[in-house]
C-alpha cells in the first residue's frame, strides 16, 4: 500500500514539473534542481551555433558553385540532407535563443546549439569531402575530360554512339573510382583508356572535316569522271588521303587540317571543272562548233600576251603562247 501511495507521488510529481516547464527539455527540468546556465553562457551557446550555421551555409553554397555534384553525387546528396536538417533547427532557435543550452530532444544528451554545431561539422566535412573528389578527378581525368570536349565539339555521340557510350561509361567508372580512393588503380587503365578516346576523336574530326569530300570522291571514282580523267581523279584521292593522314598524326592542329582540308576541296573542283571542259568539247565536235571554241581561247591568249608587253603572238600554238608569258613573269 505504502509503495502504491509512493508511485502515484511520483507521477503527480512528474505532472506537475511538466505542467510548470511546459515544453522544456529533460535538462532544463534537471536544471529545476540544478544550477541554471547564465545569460552569457546562453549567448555563447547561441553565438556558436550561428557561426556553425554561417559555416555550414557557405559549405552548401561552394557544393552549389562548384557543380560538386556532379563529382561527388553521394557526399553532397547527404550534406544537403544534413542541412536540411540544420536549416530547420537553426531556425527554430532563431526563434528561441533562450533555449541554446536545452536538451536537442527529451532522450538526448546534447544541447540545441551542441547539435547544430555538430551537423555543422558533419556538411562540412561532407562538402570538404566531394571538393577533394573532385580535385582529384579533374587533376587525374583532365587529359580525359579534354578529349569529351572535342568529342562533344565534333558530334561523336551522334555520329558514332556505341563507341562514344562505351567510353563515356567507362569515364563514370573512373570518376567513381576515384572519389572511392581507387586512384592507382584508376592510372593503370588510363593510357589504353586515352588510346581509345583518341581513336573516336580522330574518328569524329574526319568525318567533320573530309565527310563531304570522301563522299564526292566515292561518288567519282564510280562515274565516268574517273574514266575520263583518271589522273585527276587520283590527284583528288591522294590529297585528300593526305589531309587524313595529317589528322591522324595531328587531330587538334585545327589551323592545318582546314588548309589540307581546303586543298583537297579545289582538287574535287578541279575535276569538276575538266569534266565540264570535257563535255564541252565533245558537245562542240557533235555541233561542228570547234572552230568557235579555240577562237575564243585564242582571244583569251591574245588578251593575256598583250597584258604582259608581248603583243601578238597567234601564230604560236597554245602551249608556247603561254610558256612565253609565264617566261615573261
Amino acid at each position: 500500500m505504502e509503495l502504491l501511495m509512493r508511485m502515484k507521488f511520483g507521477l503527480v510529481f512528474g505532472a506537475v514539473l511538466l505542467n510548470i516547464t511546459g515544453c522544456k527539455t529533460l535538462d532544463s527540468v534537471q536544471s529545476l534542481g540544478g544550477s541554471s546556465p547564465s545569460n552569457e553562457q546562453v549567448q555563447a551557446a547561441y553565438s556558436r551555433a550561428e557561426t556553425a550555421y554561417q559555416e555550414a551555409q557557405q559549405a552548401m553554397y561552394l557544393a552549389n558553385t562548384e557543380s560538386l555534384i556532379d563529382y561527388d553525387r553521394t557526399r553532397v546528396q547527404q550534406a544537403q540532407k544534413e542541412w536540411q536538417e540544420l536549416e530547420k533547427n537553426f531556425a527554430d532557435l532563431k526563434a528561441k535563443p533562450f533555449e541554446a543550452l536545452d536538451s536537442a530532444s527529451f532522450f538526448s544528451s546534447q544541447t540545441v546549439s551542441g547539435e547544430i554545431i555538430e551537423l555543422s561539422q558533419e556538411v562540412l566535412a561532407l562538402v570538404g569531402g566531394a571538393q577533394a573528389a573532385k580535385k582529384l578527378i579533374l587533376s587525374v581525368l583532365e587529359p580525359v575530360r579534354s578529349h569529351f570536349a572535342v568529342l562533344d565539339k565534333f558530334a561523336a555521340q551522334e555520329h558514332f554512339p556505341a563507341r562514344y557510350r562505351k567510353l563515356s561509361e567507362a569515364h563514370k567508372k573512373y570518376r567513381a573510382m576515384l572519389v572511392d580512393g581507387k586512384q592507382p588503380e584508376v592510372e593503370a587503365e588510363l593510357a589504353d583508356f586515352n588510346v581509345q578516346l583518341t581513336a573516336l576523336e580522330v574518328s569524329a574530326v574526319e568525318l567533320y572535316y573530309l565527310g563531304e569530300i570522301l563522299s564526292q570522291l566515292r561518288a567519282i571514282s564510280a562515274s565516268t569522271k574517273a574514266k575520263i580523267l583518271p589522273s585527276v581523279a587520283l590527284d583528288a584521292s591522294n590529297t585528300s588521303e593526305y589531309a587524313k593522314v595529317y589528322i591522324r598524326n595531328n587531330v587538334r592542329d585545327y589551323e592545318q587540317i582546314e588548309e589540307k582540308v581546303r586543298l583537297a576541296k579545289l582538287q574535287l573542283l578541279r575535276v569538276e571543272s575538266l569534266y565540264q571542259e570535257h563535255i564541252s568539247r565533245k558537245e562542240a565536235l557533235k555541233s561542228n562548233q570547234v572552230e568557235a571554241q579555240l577562237l575564243e581561247l585564242e582571244s583569251h591568249l591574245l588578251a593575256l600576251t598583250e597584258k604582259v608587253g608581248l603583243g601578238d603572238l597567234r601564230h604560236l600554238s597554245f602551249a608556247e603562247q603561254l610558256a612565253a608569258v609565264k617566261e615573261k613573269l
